[in-house]
């Protein structure tokens, strides 16, 4: 039996294994069901999905940032409408948000007679996201996280400081406000 991951696009993935150029075996997904399958994830690694669906297999890394930190920062996310358009992602020592830039009321006006559920799950399903802002973990023992925003000036395209260190959730709901608004760029 082999394994399958289904990725939130809706794409099956097979778990592959074969033999590497040097010696020695690999493992990787592919959409494809032929081939020589495995059965299950090799010890030590994990399926990973990226904020855009894609999916592969990496080595386990210890988690730097706690459950509760994200839990506190998807809370504040939850709050806001069309939360499809925002999407989290833990990276090493960073909690990284994304948002989906698209706009799918093309999809309306050439297929009015879709339902707005249908056209909103069209959207979800093809939305691609960009990385708009973080929270840094700047000290492990006091839990301080420094805010940064992507600055998207041609002279600048990096992420750059917007606010003094904090605790995660008084960040959260300091800043998060400002995703999918003109306001972000003030900061």
């Amino acid at each position: 039996m082999s394994l399958a991951y289904t990725s939130r696009r809706g794409d099956t993935y097979y778990l592959h294994v074969g033999a590497k150029k040097g010696g020695g075996v690999q493992h990787y997904f592919s959409k494809s069901a032929k081939g020589n399958m495995a059965d299950a994830v090799p010890e030590g690694f994990e399926i990973y999905e990226t904020v855009n669906g894609q999916v592969y297999l990496r080595r386990k890394k210890p988690r730097l940032i706690l459950e509760s930190e994200v839990a506190a920062v998807q809370q504040v996310m939850n709050k806001r409408a069309g939360d499809w358009r925002h999407k989290l992602e833990v990276r090493d020592e960073q909690i990284i948000i994304h948002e989906s830039g698209s706009d799918y009321n093309w999809v309306r006006e050439i297929n009015p007679w879709l339902t707005s559920q249908r056209t909103d799950e069209i959207a979800r399903k093809c939305a691609s996201y960009m990385p708009v802002m973080r929270f840094v973990l700047e000290d492990k023992k006091k839990r301080l996280f420094a805010p940064e925003r992507y600055c998207f000036r041609g002279s600048v395209d990096d992420w750059i400081a917007i606010g003094e260190s904090d605790k995660i959730e008084k960040l959260a709901t300091k800043y998060l406000k400002h995703l999918g608004r003109d306001s972000i760029y003030e900061l």
